[in-house]
């Protein structure tokens, strides 16, 4: 973890009033390490799931995946974890503003897979919702340098919704596409 995400991080954790849980069905895992190993995590995080199959991100969802690598699907991943927050929340933080955020996609892999590889951030708030989709240049990227990508947009979203202005640079190749906004 560079000092940019460091950084950002500790800002993260230090506001108060703002916390959420995140379920990442594996792309973007490097946000959950960064965020647990800066010392504050309880501040921001409530609970993080990782659905990695099909068959768990269903059970998680509690219905059929419409399509598994997809906006839509982050959305109703956020969407979910938002709703799960209350069960997580101390009774005493009745003030805290919740957020829900939902992550899958399609990376680099070790097998020859058709389409482009991709990821889908979604992040649900009381008042808001947000989505993003990434898509990057698979010729030109290797697994690990994607999942960083990914899990920096992860860390600008958290940070947005804490009303940190601050901004991790994904550094995306001339190809390469991030469609979203907050």
């Amino acid at each position: 973890m560079n000092d940019d995400i460091e950084n950002l991080i500790k800002q993260i954790h230090s506001g108060v009033g703002v916390k959420g849980s995140l379920v990442i069905t594996g792309c973007g895992i490097n946000a959950l390490s960064w965020l647990f190993s800066v010392p504050g995590t309880s501040n921001t995080i409530l609970t993080s799931y990782v659905p990695y199959s099909k068959n768990s991100l269903k059970e998680f969802l509690g219905k059929d995946l419409t399509h598994h690598v997809s906006e839509e699907e982050a959305i109703n991943m956020a969407e979910k974890a938002y709703e799960k927050n209350e069960i997580f929340l101390d009774k005493s933080e009745t003030n805290t503003q919740l957020f829900g955020l939902g992550c899958t996609g399609a990376i680099s892999t070790n097998r020859e897979r058709k389409g482009e590889d991709r990821a889908h951030i979604a992040i649900k708030t009381y008042s808001s919702l947000s989505s993003f989709s990434i898509y990057f240049d698979k010729k030109n990227r290797d697994r690990l340098s994607e999942d960083i990508i990914i899990s920096k947009q992860i860390i600008n979203c958290i940070a947005n919704i804490h009303g940190i202005s601050d901004t991790i640079p994904l550094n995306l190749l001339e190809n390469e596409k991030l469609h979203g906004s907050y």
